[in-house]
């Protein structure tokens, strides 16, 4: 137990030494950081409560889901209308409130059309046994019919969206991972979002409230250069069934608008990658793009069918460019132009990699924390942690003498030291239950040496000699010692997964300051003690 071979005491040492370099830029100044290599130049990030930032809670706008919802439904039904073998007539298939209502021509069209309707009515969950049927189908009369979305669907639609939403503003927000932002539920229709350190408020707002909704659409040519077609689509709206009108961007440079067709395949949903680039002909920025595989051969069978046609690259409801299709674009990437700066392209495939928010977000309630209170929190941990350190060395010097108690504290001072360099190396983010944590393992890390140490003085008292005294005391203290910090790292590991935010933070530090506690006990201090040993080789142990 007491012999090092050269590696090892060369591996100890290293590690010590490597967490001392990863420690050091938490003392340095954020230009002396800058000047340091690669993970050397990383430190401890703080959490919103100590350094100040943005509280938000957003109100996910549920309506204009399902009201989508019933959109695409209705798109479905006159889809299946469109496919069947003996065609049902219809009057009209439109959104009535929350249903889709289906006037047939006849009793007998109706006869046709219900079975079809029925046969859309899909599991909400494929993979569950017995799950509901995403819509519910009556028949209100001779000739009309009404398809209703269940409650369980519109419960499910609910919490798909609010679990796409956070997805997409965590890769808006925090695209390199490193914010440590807190992102959770709140209630059935809201989301907390709270951003340690922010600085731009505004930046974040914009993030959050640009939907980018991305979508390739066919120009319909005979309508767009139809004056009236194009005067009565201006001014109200209304196109033949089918197509849809949108406004050219600002920034396109153009005026007025097109109608397309509505329904199209190629969304931001297919795009694998986006970038920002210089424009290849003229000055300015493009935003470059990759379509997946699907939508690349979707596309590809898109454009080889509408050569010499025109498709409009919608954003956000606005034509952003609608160029013409001189050849088939097989290739499933190409680039988007429209008055784009480099930093509002970069903006926009920032947007477009993170994905489209699947529904519009309101923010109800808005907050800034100011970075003084968090100032006032780093210097009580301070003070606590100073306290606490303190206090445990004098209680190690007093119960188990200088040599002894000295070693004890080097490797408790080691330990916050390990702990220092690993919330710094992986990027964690410290909150006030962070300090809570760190503060906790102070008063955990030494009781291993405090086992260690009774042992000793135990054998000791029963007449062995030195040696043999450290090595059955660091031998015995083994089991008990790994049984309880292998049960405290399991409430750490529990509280990570259950929990959320500061809780978090907590059961972070706690477990990097479980493992660090048990090398600098078990580890470090036995070779302090082993080399003590052999340079003094004592008769007695002043223990």
């Amino acid at each position: 137990m007491l012999f090092f071979s050269r590696s090892k005491i060369f591996m100890i040492f290293g590690a010590v030494f490597l967490g001392l370099l990863l420690a050091i830029p938490n003392v340095l100044s954020e230009e002396q950081r800058e000047n340091m290599p690669g993970a050397f130049s990383r430190s401890i990030n703080l959490g919103l409560d100590l350094q100040g930032g943005a509280h938000m809670l957003l109100e996910v706008d549920l309506s204009s889901i399902l009201s989508q919802a019933l959109v695409n439904e209705r798109t479905g039904i006159n889809d299946a209308f469109r496919r069947a073998d003996d065609r049902p007539r219809t009057e009209f298939v439109r959104v009535d409130g929350n249903s889709i209502l289906a006037r047939m021509r006849s009793k007998e069209d109706a006869d046709k059309a219900l079975p079809l309707l029925q046969g859309l009515s899909q599991p909400i969950d494929p993979s569950q046994f017995g799950s509901s049927n995403t819509t519910k189908v009556s028949r209100e009369s001779d000739r009309n019919l009404r398809v209703m979305i269940t409650d369980e669907n519109i419960e499910f639609i609910r919490k798909q969206t609010i679990e796409k939403s956070i997805g997409v503003l965590r890769r808006r927000i925090d695209p390199n991972g490193n914010l440590e932002l807190t992102l959770a539920p709140e209630g059935d229709k809201r989301i907390l979002l709270q951003v340690p350190g922010a600085q731009n408020i505004d930046d974040i707002k914009d993030r959050i409230n640009k939907s980018a909704n991305l979508s390739f659409h066919l120009v319909n040519e005979k309508d767009s250069t139809n004056e009236q077609a194009m005067s009565v689509a201006y001014e109200t709206g209304r196109v033949a069934a089918g197509d849809t009108y949108f406004p050219f961007a600002e920034a396109s440079g153009r005026r007025g608008g097109l109608i397309v067709t509505e329904r199209t395949r190629i969304t931001g949903d297919c795009l694998k990658n986006s970038s920002a680039g210089p424009h290849p002909e003229s000055s300015g920025a493009i935003v470059n793009f990759s379509f997946n595989v699907a939508c690349a051969t979707e596309f590809g069978r898109m454009t080889a069918r509408n050569i010499n046609k025109r498709f409009a690259v919608v954003l956000d409801k606005e034509i952003v460019t609608a160029p013409n299709i001189r050849s088939a674009i097989t290739g499933g990437s190409g680039y988007i132009e429209g008055g784009f700066t480099m930093e509002s392209a970069r903006d926009l495939s920032l947007l477009l990699n993170a994905g489209a928010l699947p529904a519009k977000l309101t923010i109800v309630e808005e907050r800034t924390v100011d970075p003084s209170l968090g100032a006032d929190s780093i210097r009580a941990g301070k003070v606590a942690s100073g306290i606490g350190l303190l206090g445990v060395a004098i209680f190690m010097w007093l119960s188990y003498g200088l040599r002894f108690g000295t070693i004890a504290n080097l490797a408790l001072s080691t330990n916050i030291i390990l702990i220092a360099a690993a919330l710094s190396l992986f990027g964690s983010t410290l909150t006030l239950p962070g300090i809570a944590g760190i503060i906790l393992t102070i008063g955990m890390a030494v009781d291993a040496n405090v086992l260690i140490f009774e042992r000793i003085r135990e054998e000791t008292y029963n007449g062995k000699t030195p040696i043999n005294a450290i090595e059955t005391g660091y031998k015995l203290s083994m089991a008990p010692i790994l049984d309880a910090n292998i049960t405290t790292m399991i409430a750490a590991i529990t509280l990570y997964f259950v929990g959320s935010g500061p809780v978090r933070g907590f059961a972070v530090t706690l477990a990097i300051g479980i493992v660090m506690s048990v090398f600098t006990a078990v580890i470090f201090a036995r070779l302090l003690t082993a080399t003590w040993l052999r340079g003094k080789r004592p008769k007695t142990l002043p223990i």
